[in-house]
Formats: structure tokens, sequence, C-alpha cells
């Protein structure tokens, strides 16, 4: 666990300038809320170990009261460059967040299978876990992880994705969820562009395949979703396109899809996030760090950015960013609870994960 450390850190006022209609140049509206930090909490160590090295890819959320972190995948013994195999994980990992320092709990072998690089949404009812892969093979499957009677369970009444995908992206609105891109194999790894729905009010319809975004195929993009009216709509940002022939772009671009329209817009502006988090609050997607340049895999590796950047929905641009006083993971999920979230491990370099499990919470700045 280490000692307790809280930083607090306040979202302040960017540089950003804006054109108003009468031409003259103003600053960006000051931020109304701030972010209250506690880096003191990490996945606890197994019976006869010492630490737990984290994963990257798992599926986390909450069920009942208690946040849950469930398969993923990390290199238990040698980095990958060094000819280290990666582990792939069934264990699930549960807290009560109620107090500041966790009490964790383990279940060895909870999932059926080893499991990592799915999409996890989090529903009324628990943690919906989407797709995934292991070694060999993506997986179509849907189940749900739930509490009932104080017993962690797993229901897989839930239809099953079209196509097995991994290292896609989702999120949940207006009761319906939207998975995009990813890939379809291990073996021949191609990015796609798959655009599903899953209605929850007709279930039985199973997953339906929407008109995709106008721009390329990718896995390790970010999604966030929310509201109505303008700046509501499902959000899909960055990524990367790739495939079995070696080719690999890090894209930067951005798209809403309107459901009522059924039509996707393209955003403004650059957003280099690949594999990184996002949430919404309000008006405004808040991002956690991400990856702007792939370099090779190694101890000497800098680590991927730990910047938090702010995108106004309404005034469809950046407003703020800076520099996060601690490695920010990619490859994870963030779960949230009214205005806590959670970064759930991850990866902080290549090979490399991190147990860390960082809440923040949004407090409103006064007036």
């Amino acid at each position: 666990m280490g000692d307790k450390k809280i930083i607090f850190f306040l979202v302040a006022m960017s540089s950003v300038s804006i054109i108003n209609t009468t031409g003259k140049t103003s600053l960006p509206p000051r931020l109304k809320w701030q972010i209250a930090w506690n880096t003191a909490n990490s996945l606890p160590a197994f019976p006869h170990t010492e630490k737990n090295i984290g994963v990257a890819g798992a599926f986390s959320g909450f069920a009942g009261d208690e946040l849950i972190i469930t398969g993923g995948a990390n290199f238990p013994q040698k980095m990958p460059w060094e000819g280290g195999r990666k582990n792939w994980e069934r264990s699930l990992y549960y807290a009560n967040t109620g107090s500041p320092d966790f009490q964790w709990g383990i279940i060895n072998d909870f999932l059926p299978g080893a499991v990592a690089y799915g999409v996890s949404v989090q529903l009324p009812e628990g943690v919906l876990c989407i797709g995934g892969c292991d070694a060999q093979q993506c997986f179509d499957d849907v189940f749900l992880i739930y509490k009932e009677r104080g017993t962690f369970k797993i229901s897989h009444d839930w239809p099953s994705l079209p196509v097995p995908l991994a290292n896609a992206t989702g999120a949940l609105l207006n009761n319906r969820i939207y998975i995009a891109g990813g890939q379809e194999k291990m073996i021949e790894e191609n990015a796609t562009n798959h655009f599903f729905m899953l209605d929850l009010n007709h279930k039985d319809k199973g997953w339906i395949r929407l008109p995709s975004w106008d721009g390329g195929a990718r896995g390790y993009a970010v999604s966030v979703a929310g509201g109505n009216g303008e700046g509501g709509g499902f959000y899909l940002f960055s990524g990367r396109n790739y495939n079995s022939s070696g080719y690999l772009e890090i894209l930067t671009d951005g798209h809403r899809y309107d459901p009522c329209r059924n039509e996707w817009t393209r955003l403004q502006g650059t957003f280099p996030v690949m594999a990184g988090t996002a949430l919404v609050w309000k008006e405004d997607i808040i991002f956690f760090g991400g990856v702007t340049k792939i370099l090779p895999g190694s101890c000497e590796h800098p680590g991927f950015e730990n910047i938090l950047r702010v995108y106004d929905r309404v005034l469809h641009m950046f407003i703020h960013e800076e520099i996060l006083p601690f490695a920010v993971p990619v490859t994870t999920n963030i779960a949230k609870r009214e205005n806590r979230f959670y970064i759930t491990s991850g990866e902080i370099k290549p090979g490399m994960r991190i147990a860390s499990v960082y809440e923040g919470q949004i407090v409103p700045l006064e007036k």
C-alpha cells in the first residue's frame, strides 16, 4: 500500500484564447471544479508474494458497493524486450471505497477464462464486460459481474457481439451501449471501423451495426458519451490504425455520433490521447494521459504522457491542459460513481504496469 498520500490538484484557467462574435479576443471561462486526488491505494499482493505489479486491460467498475477490477494482463517475470511472456489474469480484486484506505479482497480464478483488453460498461446492476482477448484469440463474449447476497456472480444472459473484438472502446448513452473499433484476431492484428449498438430496452434484438465514422479504422481509441442537445452524443477520439503487414498510424482525430440523426460529425482540433482514459463532467470531457508516439520498449522509455486535458463540448475546443504530478497509466479504465472516479491500474511504459488505483474527487469551486 505505501504511506498515505493525498494530492489536491486544482484545475485552473488555461491560456487558450477564444475569438467571440465581435472579433475581440477573450479568455475561456474559468473551470467550475477541481480534482482532489488520493494516490495512496494499490492492488494488494497475493499471499506469499512481495507486491502486486498491476494489470493492463482489466475490466473494472462497481458491483454493489464494491469497486471491482478483474482480468487484465502483465509481464510477471521479465519485460517483453527481455523475452518475458505475457500473463493473462482471471482474478478479481474488490474494495469498499468508503474510506481513504481501501481494504482489498481477492478472489482467485474468478473469471471462467483469462481475458484482457475488453470494454467495461457500468450498469445499475453491475459491470458489463464486453469482448477482450487472450494470447490466441479475441472473444465475442458479453457478461455481467454483479453482487447478490454478499457474493460476486457472473451472468452470461447477454447477446454476444456480432464479431470477436479486443482493444475496442465503448460507452453507455440513454440506455444504449455503443462499441467502436477494435480488432477481431490476435494472429492477424487488423484494426477495424466497426460500430455496434445494443439497446438495453430491447436486448432480444441483439447488437445492431450502425454507420461508421468518416475516418480511419482504429483500436486503442478513447470514447465517452453524455448529454442531450448541443454537445450530446457518443464521442470517439484518437486510437491507432494498424494491420498485420506492419502498418501503424497514431490517430488524433475526434468524432461525435448523434443518435437522433444517426450521423457522425468530425470535430475540429487534434486529440493526442491514444489508449488514455476520459470521462464526462457536465459540459466538459476530461482526458487523462495518452500516447502520442510509440518508441521501442526498453527500461529507458520515458513513459507515457501524464497530461490532463479538458475539452468543452459546447465551445468545441480544449480549454485547459496541465501536467499531473504522477504517472498516468494507459490501456486501463475509469470506474465512476457520482463525483468520484477511479483509474484502475494500467500500463505506464511498454510492458510495465502500475498497481496504483488513483481516486479522484471532482469538487465544485466556490463562486
